[in-house]
């Protein structure tokens, strides 16, 4: 999958979420009430700080979005910030990159994992939320 089907597919993801927070209380109705999730993501044995979490729902429409600490800990959000995610099974995507304007008005990309990790449908990883949540989903990243 190349960089611009990428960026896409976390573009389009984060303009829904941010659609969906940006909703008046009347959008609330109805939805379902997202469960505490969180966990730790491991690239070479070593916890991965400021890597994007993302886990694409397979059975329902919710989407979870989280970014790991200092420690490679994070914690879901589906609505409001770490309220976690909607039980149900998921794939999921972890991503680490940072942007770097070039004098001549270009950008460079600098990613720090995998790329197989970048696509919740080319990662390998896989979760099922429970419907009391979790806080020990361990994700571990090898080359």
């Amino acid at each position: 999958m190349d960089y611009q089907c990428i960026r896409c597919i976390w573009l389009s993801f984060a303009l829904a979420l941010l659609f969906a927070l940006g909703c008046g209380k009347e959008s609330v109705d109805g939805r379902p009430t997202p469960v505490a999730v969180s966990g730790t993501v491991f690239y070479k044995q070593q916890p991965s700080a400021g890597a994007k979490v993302m886990f694409a729902p397979q059975d329902h429409q919710y989407a979870a979005v989280g970014q790991t600490d200092k420690n490679g800990r994070f914690k879901l959000q589906t609505f409001e910030p770490a309220d976690g995610a909607v039980p149900g099974k998921f794939k999921i995507a972890v991503t680490k990159f940072e942007v770097i304007d070039l004098p001549n008005g270009g950008i460079k990309e600098n990613f720090f994992l995998p790329g197989r990790y970048r696509d919740p449908a080319t990662s390998g990883l896989s979760a099922v939320v429970p419907p009391e949540g979790t806080d020990v989903l361990k994700l571990e990243l090898v080359e």
